[in-house]
Order: C-alpha cells, then sequence, then structure tokens
C-alpha cells in the first residue's frame, strides 16, 4: 500500500528511482523492524478512541519474511508508566496526560512488554482510511472460511444494530463490507475477528501490489489522500518506501500469522477470562499465571524461529509410561506452542503390544549416509526446538520404524518433564 501511495506523491515512475529514496528502518538487536499496528473508530463512527485492533508485525528482511501476532482488546496489561488497563483502553487513559501521539506511541512499549521484544514503530489507522483505501483499491478478494450471519452489528445510530451476512468462498469486497467482515464478532469471536483482519491485510497488500493498481494514478492519488489524514505514526516518507521496496518482495508463504486466544488447546492459546469481581466487574482476559512468561516463551517462536515453524513438520507424540493420558496432555501443550502434532498414541513393539521405557526420547525419520559415512539429521533446527521444551535423546529410526506419516515421534518415558 505505501509503495503505491509514494510513489505518487513523489511523482516517480521508476521503481528503481523510488527506492532510491528509501531511509534503512530501525531494527532491534537481531536485525528486525517491528511495528506495532492500531486500528480504531476514528471520531465519527462507534468505538471511537478504543483502540480495538492490535497487531505486531515483524518484518525479516534477510529471508524477505513477516511474522504477525494478533493480540486480543480485552487483554488486561499492567504498565508502570501508562497504567493498568484493558490494551484497547490505554489511548483514552494516556491521551490527556500526554497527548494523543504519545498515547499512540505508547503502544510500542506495552505491546513489547507482553512479547518481550523491542518495538521500533508504530502506526494507528482508523475505519474511514481502512474504507477507503478498499474502496480506491476497487475491492478486494478474500477467502471466507466459514458463513457468518451477524444480526448485532452495530450501526450509525446509538445502541442500533443492523445485520451483516456473508457466504463462504471467495468473495470479492467492498471497502464498508470488508469492514464489517473485520469488525463482526457478536456471532463469531474476537479471536476470529483478528484473524479475518489478518486475512484482509493480506488481501489489501496483494491487490495494491497488483501492477494494474500501480499504474493507475487516480487510484494512487486517492490512496494517498486516505491514508494521509487517517492514520497517526513515526515513520517516516522514506522510511515507508523502503519498507514498500522489502513489500514487492514478499511472498504470501513467508508470511506467519498467529492470534492470542483462550482456547488452552489450540495455538496462541494462553489466556483465560478470571471473575469479573476482580477488575472492576469488567470482562478480561489475562494470561496464565498472571505473568507474560509462557507468551514470552510462544513469542520467541514466532518472531525469532519463524523459518523453523514454518515449515510444520509432522510429529507424533507416544506414551511409553504406564500412566494415561501423557501423551495427550503433552500434544496439547505442543499444540498451544505452534508444533504440528498430528497424532498421539501408545508407544508398541512391531507386533502392536503397549512397550514401555524408562527414558523420554526422540526419533527421527528420514537419516541418511553418504558414501563417506557422514550422517544427514533431517529437521535438526526442529529437533533442537523440541528440546526447549522436553528433554530426550535423540535417536534415528530403524527402517522398522520409519513412516511417511510423521517426521518426528516424541517417546515419553517414566522421567518425562515439560520444562
Amino acid at each position: 500500500v505505501t509503495f503505491g501511495i509514494y510513489k505518487a506523491v513523489l511523482n516517480f515512475n521508476p521503481k528503481s528511482l523510488i527506492f532510491a529514496l528509501g531511509e534503512e528502518l530501525k531494527k532491534d538487536e537481531n536485525g528486525y523492524t517491528n511495528i506495532v499496528i492500531l486500528g480504531d473508530g476514528g471520531y465519527e463512527r462507534d468505538g471511537a478512541g478504543l483502540i480495538d485492533t492490535i497487531m505486531i508485525a515483524s518484518l525479516d528482511f534477510n529471508n524477505n519474511s513477516v511474522s504477525l501476532l494478533s493480540l486480543p482488546r480485552d487483554l488486561y496489561v499492567k504498565n508502570k508508566d501508562y497504567g493498568n488497563s484493558k490494551i484497547n483502553g490505554f489511548y483514552i487513559y494516556n491521551k490527556n496526560k500526554m497527548g494523543k501521539e504519545d498515547a499512540y506511541k505508547s503502544y510500542q512499549e506495552v505491546a513489547g512488554d507482553i512479547v518481550n521484544m523491542k518495538i521500533q514503530y508504530y502506526l494507528r489507522l482508523d475505519f474511514n482510511a481502512f474504507v477507503e483505501i478498499i474502496d480506491n483499491l476497487n475491492g478486494i478478494t478474500v477467502d471466507v472460511k466459514k458463513d457468518i450471519y451477524d444480526p448485532y452489528y452495530p450501526n450509525k445510530y446509538e445502541n442500533g444494530h443492523t445485520v451483516f451476512k456473508i457466504k463462504a468462498g471467495e468473495q470479492e469486497l467492498d471497502g464498508e463490507t470488508a469492514l464489517k467482515f473485520a469488525r463482526s464478532r457478536k456471532t463469531t469471536s474476537d479471536f476470529d475477528r483478528a484473524a479475518r483482519q489478518q486475512q484482509i491485510l493480506m488481501a489489501i497488500k496483494n491487490k495494491a501490489l497488483s501492477t494494474k493498481v500501480l499504474t493507475n494514478p487516480k487510484t494512487i492519488t486517492n490512496l494517498y489522500n486516505s491514508v494521509n489524514s487517517n492514520i497517526n505514526t513515526n515513520l517516516t516518507i522514506r522510511e515507508m518506501i523502503a519498507m514498500a521496496s522489502f513489500a514487492t518482495k514478499l511472498d504470501n508463504k513467508n508470511i506467519i500469522k498467529k492470534v492470542l486466544h483462550d482456547d488452552p488447546t489450540q495455538d496462541g492459546g494462553f489466556l483465560y477470562t478470571p471473575e469479573r469481581k476482580y477488575y472492576g466487574n469488567q470482562f478480561v482476559l489475562v494470561p496464565f499465571g498472571d505473568s507474560f512468561d509462557l507468551i514470552h516463551k510462544y513469542a520467541k517462536l514466532i518472531f525469532h524461529k519463524r523459518d523453523v515453524m514454518a515449515k510444520n513438520v509432522k510429529i507424533e507424540v507416544l506414551n511409553g509410561t504406564r500412566r494415561g493420558g501423557f501423551a495427550g496432555r503433552t500434544a496439547i501443550y505442543l499444540n498451544k506452542f505452534g508444533f504440528n502434532v498430528v497424532d498421539t498414541d501408545n508407544f508398541k513393539d512391531p507386533s502392536g503390544k503397549k512397550k514401555y521405557t524408562e527414558k523420554t526420547f526422540i526419533r527421527y525419520n528420514g537419516q541418511k549416509i553418504d558414501d563417506k559415512g557422514n550422517v544427514t539429521m533431517p529437521n535438526k533446527d526442529t529437533l533442537s526446538l523440541i528440546s526447549e521444551f522436553i528433554s530426550g535423546k535423540y535417536v534415528p529410526s530403524s527402517e522398522a520404524e520409519s513412516s511417511d506419516k510423521v517426521d518426528i515421534s516424541i517417546v515419553l518415558g517414566d522421567d518425562h518433564k515439560i520444562k
């Protein structure tokens, strides 16, 4: 989007001239550029002042990849400098004390504390800009995962509602429809909504970077006018140009999209709902253990090990103990961190009889030995990550043990411990 916008503003046509004006983006100690993206209703729509979209984007320039993590608006956060509040209320809480821009900027620290990393930039976008950008792109194409019927979508009247419905399948959406698709939550959930917002972000990127859009001066000019009056950011124009150059090299398969939520059996399920009486009778979400330690561990995988997690290596967990349910509980724990556990079972001998082991070990398929005796261990990086969660010796599968269904088998012994 920014590439198209600033191409028009600077009135250059050749890409090489545009990107030559780019200014190197700030990076963290790992070489990543991190941005917190904020969305609110602006001042003409409902939701004014509440930051109901909070998304962290981390850009890896060496591998042309991006990781996205959406934070739920009801996440309760304690911060010594900015107060204790649901995360969507930090702007309202702080704008009178420090001014609008610094209140938006505060999300760099607040969101950064949640994921344990430095965030260099913030970008706030309101609903009006969202609608106008999509309309100026002549709509976007979105693959709707399932039917939505929401009779409680807010309209412009106080406490008023309208019906929003959309069918599953590939759909062409204009700006207002896309906004409803991104905001609807009463009949789904806030977490589903966050995933849809990520979908729309990708659809905007795909449409904006298409040749048809970039060669239409009127469309580009309209895009700039929409964004210029409806965003707040500490990105300079030259930094946006550098980011746009990066966007042209980005393949969708190199984008990791995650959402923090409250289902402990699924990827990202690190939150729960406490009793309201302890939080001023508010509905809030807090992390398990009342600290962000597990989320820090999860964020490390998303943002620092993104290339390994993107491989989606197939894992099974086998129970080699006399205690029931061990494999299932371990699988849920690993799934929560984004590992691809495809099966659980008892550890068995070749005849199918249950087998026991004192020691936990991690078995991998596909070992290769060349003519010189050099051994190649497949999925070594994934095995190394697993060892941060479960202790166990690595062993290659025998020919009888090898399976096309999985790449790695975690065999739990009596000494099994989850880190």
